[in-house]
């Protein structure tokens, strides 16, 4: 990830640690990536190391460890999860963010792109072209998603 993006999300965890779950081991990401037969994109990957999981900028990002003051629950588990109810095609999806109205956000493994699937209307919308842009919109409050 960026140099300006890491030292941005420095701040917020400087000023909010209880906000983010906190750091977890190369093994735990093994073990994730295991268990939802998939390979993390690369920032995901940073982050889950370094942060767990966590609210950045307008971003819940969910991860493997809980913070304290912010629902992160696990995305292994949500993942798990909402495959059951996606359509066919989503078997690798892997939820990175729940939005105000239930809908999963996350990338559908191999593709990197990070979207909602909106079970309204049933169809996907793109919101970020990686992980790392779209935790620069979420800083910079574009996402324009509902938390």
């Amino acid at each position: 990830m960026k140099i300006t993006l890491l030292n941005a999300i420095n701040v917020e965890f400087e000023m909010s640690p209880e906000a983010f779950g906190g750091p977890v081991n190369i093994e735990e990401v093994t073990q994730a990536e295991d268990e939802l037969k998939v390979k993390l994109l690369e920032d995901f990957k940073q982050f889950l190391l370094k942060y767990g999981s966590g609210a950045v900028g307008e971003a819940i990002v969910l991860g493997l460890r809980e913070a304290e003051f912010v629902a992160t629950p696990s995305f292994v588990e949500k993942s798990l999860q909402f495959r059951s109810n996606l359509p066919k095609g989503y078997e690798s999806f892997v939820v990175i963010g729940i939005d105000g109205a239930g809908n999963p956000v996350g990338f559908n493994y191999p593709h990197k792109e990070i979207m909602t699937f909106d079970f309204d209307f049933g169809e996907k919308e793109i919101i970020a072209t990686s992980f790392e842009e779209y935790l620069e919109k979420a800083i910079r409050e574009e996402l324009n998603l509902h938390f």
